[in-house]
């Protein structure tokens, strides 16, 4: 259930990210400080929140072959991952007027999924 709810929470928290470019000085930097304490706050709750939902769905002595996979698995995509964004980024920013996916269109959604990460 926490893990939901800091799911829920997390979408206007990172929609408001670009709202915080209007400020400036003091306020900007105490804003942003806010709203990543509170992120990672939250990533932190969807995290565990996960891992006791893994260990809850398997028996106790499959526990250590569950959270092995699960590990890999993430440590895998966590390798992966900036590199794949990298690429989609660059090829998004050459082709600025292409007809499906546009580059601008196609890095502001491959930027949102980026933070969810």
């Amino acid at each position: 259930m926490v893990s939901r709810i800091a799911g829920i929470l997390t979408i206007p928290l990172l929609t408001s990210y670009p709202l915080l470019a209007t400020l400036s000085g003091f306020s900007l930097a105490v804003m942003l400080n806010c709203a990543s304490a509170i992120k990672n706050v939250l990533s932190v709750s969807i995290i565990t929140g996960m891992f006791i939902l893994q260990n809850n769905a398997v028996e106790q002595h499959q526990r250590g072959a569950a959270n092995g996979i699960a590990m890999t698995g993430m440590s895998l995509f966590k390798a992966v991952g900036p590199a794949g964004g990298g690429a989609i980024f660059s090829w998004a920013q050459k082709r600025q007027h292409g007809a499906f996916l546009p580059g601008r269109t196609f890095s502001c959604i491959c930027d949102s999924k980026d933070t969810l990460a």
